[in-house]
């Protein structure tokens, strides 16, 4: 007869979130809302649970949390989760003091991650996709799932040729693979002899005992411990990295009305739009220019992206070459335009650039090219990682300026 497996999934969430706090957040970060959902929502929609509840006759799981003892008196987070996840799914670990990291954290649940069944910890400050299968990656004595990155703000991972990891660092780029906050310990205990050994020999980074590095430990003990990539990655754990996820990132393409504007030489591609974007149940806005007489673009684009965040999500603007309604729009507020005449270019300037204006031309683009246009627009997002990193470079650049008063 086949043994029912068991796995636990530790969620450590007892941090204070001072950079939330200190810009005037009140809330524990997993309940702040990003767009229409909390943030833990946002978190555990990246772990693909219905996996394990479909297989509840071969497998079963807990959701362990660590709270602060405050989150539990104000805002009664214990509850919550379990009203969110489950009161059979849910054990509720409290933290009364500040730890020493994430390591010390997780071993507050010593009595209910100790023992042989597998243990996965996530730190559920991101999101991404597609969604982590656990059932995919166990075997090994450990899986860290990881992001192409290249800023030292993670952990990273160095493989072996036999695609087993040799290394890990925390805050130091030794390759383009970085942690995503998903660890796999093939058991409770083979993660709390590791995390006791490094707080005995105190192994810290930058004061604090980081998850990460228990693997360079593991590694240079022969253990072995693999890595999956996710397609994209999206880190909520500051009110900037939320801010921009609310205002870039979660919006689709087709959600909200759709804002167009052109000059004279885009008008009659702009009306064909209309019938495209009708085709696909999207709604627009039309700025103008509303007739096929010599016009300046500027008139019509500046009010388009003043909508921006507010009614629209994105906009797009038609003239003969694209490139005069693009450099216009990409010296305006809250506009990253790409000029783009089919459906790669469309999608790539969402996936690695994260363009909200779509610079069209007329001269390039018909009917049936801007229908793959929108097609792929509706079902592309953003894929953070690595391009968030270069986005924030770019966004750095005249900082300070008309354009970013």
């Amino acid at each position: 007869m086949e043994t029912k497996q068991h796995i636990n999934i530790l969620l450590p969430i007892a941090g204070k979130a001072k950079r939330f706090s200190d810009v005037g957040y009140t809330l524990p970060k997993p309940l702040i809302m990003a767009k229409n959902k909390h943030i833990i929502d946002w978190a555990m929609e990246s772990i693909d649970l219905a996996i394990l509840d479909n297989l509840s006759d071969k497998i079963s799981y807990k959701l362990i949390f660590v709270v602060r003892l405050e989150h539990i008196n104000n805002f009664s987070i214990d509850t919550i989760l379990k009203e969110k996840f489950g009161e059979d799914r849910v054990e509720i670990v409290i933290c009364d003091h500040d730890t020493d990291g994430a390591v010390a954290t997780c071993l507050l649940a010593d009595e209910f991650i100790r023992g042989d069944d597998g243990l996965m910890i996530y730190t559920p400050d991101v999101y991404f996709q597609k969604p982590f299968n656990i059932l995919n990656k166990l075997g090994h004595d450990g899986h860290i799932l990881t992001f192409k990155a290249n800023s030292p703000a993670h952990s990273y991972v160095r493989k072996n040729y036999h695609g087993f990891v040799v290394e890990a660092r925390e805050k130091e780029v030794i390759s383009n693979e970085a942690a995503v906050g998903v660890y796999y310990f093939k058991s409770g205990n083979l993660f709390i002899e590791y995390a006791r050994k490094m707080i005995r020999e105190d192994l810290r980074t930058k004061g604090e005992f980081y998850i990460c590095p228990l693997y360079d430990m593991m590694a240079r003990d022969g253990k072995e411990v693999t890595t999956s990539l996710v397609d994209s990655m999206h880190v909520l754990g500051t009110p900037e990295e939320l801010n921009f996820f609310v205002d870039n990132v979660a919006p689709k393409f087709g959600e909200r009305p759709i804002a167009l504007c052109c000059d004279h030489s885009g008008f009659e591609l702009k009306e064909i739009a209309k019938k495209v974007l009708d085709e696909f149940d999207v709604d627009y806005i039309d700025f103008g220019c509303y007739k096929e007489k010599g016009c300046d673009y500027g008139d019509y684009v500046i009010p388009a992206t003043k909508e921006l965040t507010k009614t629209v999500d994105f906009v797009m603007g038609f003239c003969r070459t694209g490139q005069g309604v693009n450099i216009l729009a990409n010296k305006l507020p809250k506009v990253r335009a790409a000029l783009v005449f089919d459906d790669y270019m469309a999608e790539h300037a969402m996936k690695h650039n994260c363009a909200n204006f779509f610079s069209v031309p007329s001269k390039y683009v018909n009917a049936d090219t801007l229908r793959d246009m929108v097609k792929v627009m509706m079902k592309t997002t953003f894929e953070g990682g690595r391009h968030m990193t270069r986005m924030s470079k770019t966004m750095n650049v005249g900082k300070g300026s008309n354009r970013e008063k």
